[in-house]
Parts: C-alpha cells; structure tokens; sequence
C-alpha cells in the first residue's frame, strides 16, 4: 500500500492516523474504517472500500492501493471523497484525478 503525503482524512480519523497506518500495514481489519484511492477502473474517479476487503486475494490483486483519503463509516468516506472531487475541480477545473494525484505525491509503508 501506497499513502498519500497530503493524506485526506474525515474527523473521526485524524487522531487515529499512526494506529490505522500500523494495523493496515500489519493486514489487520478495523471496524468501519473506509479507504479512498484513485480508482481502478479507467473513467472513474475514486474507489471507496471498507480496509477489510483487502482481506480477499482477488479484490487485493486488482485493486488499486494508493490511499488518499482514510475516513471512518461509509458516511464520512461519501463526504470525505465529494471534498477530494471539489478540491481537485476548484485546482484544476477538472476531473484528471490521475495527473492531480502524481506518483511521486505518494510513499510506501
């Protein structure tokens, strides 16, 4: 897994970001916590998955791993990406998500 430097976090998270970091990297699940990536399928944005997904062999092989955003509850993960989108369209006045995040933006575990 990837991290974004500029990391995107919903308010129940941003306390909680070395222990979610720690526990990810350790391939441990945790409770209602949701991550945000640049999405795997060309022409979309963003995915949104709950981090026990990555739990599953297939869905770990073709999902994309670089983290954006980290959010707890599928309902800040939903408001935390419309944040990602505004901020990305109000910078560029568009939706290139793939050169707004850039591969040098992120670092590894």
């Amino acid at each position: 897994m990837r991290w974004y430097r500029d990391l995107y976090l919903g308010p129940s998270v941003s306390g909680e970001l070395p222990k979610i970091r720690k526990k990810a990297a350790l391939g441990v699940g945790m409770v209602g916590v949701y991550y945000i990536t640049v999405s795997s399928v060309p022409g979309n944005l963003l995915d949104i998955f709950h981090n026990g997904m990555l739990k599953q062999p297939l869905f770990r092989k073709v999902q994309c791993k670089d983290i954006v955003g980290v959010a707890m509850g599928k309902q800040e993960a939903f408001r935390l990406a419309g944040t990602i989108l505004m901020e990305l369209y109000d910078k560029t006045k568009g939706f290139d998500i793939r050169s707004y995040f850039k591969e040098e933006d992120f670092e590894d575990d």
